[in-house]
């Protein structure tokens, strides 16, 4: 019976380290994701600014 519990909680860290990985991974990604996105509005809103200064 020990056996199978020992098997059962590594089998479960498991679980719990790949969700844990993902969970971050997807973090980053997102955050990378954000920041570009936000950079990109920047770069719309100033080449906006020059063509009506012209």
């Amino acid at each position: 019976m020990n056996e199978i519990a020992t098997g059962m909680f590594f089998w479960l860290l498991k679980i719990l380290g790949a969700y844990l990985a993902l969970l971050v991974v997807l973090t980053f990604i997102l955050s990378r994701w954000k920041k570009k996105s936000k950079q990109e509005t920047e770069e719309i809103s100033q080449s906006r600014q020059k063509r009506s200064k012209k």
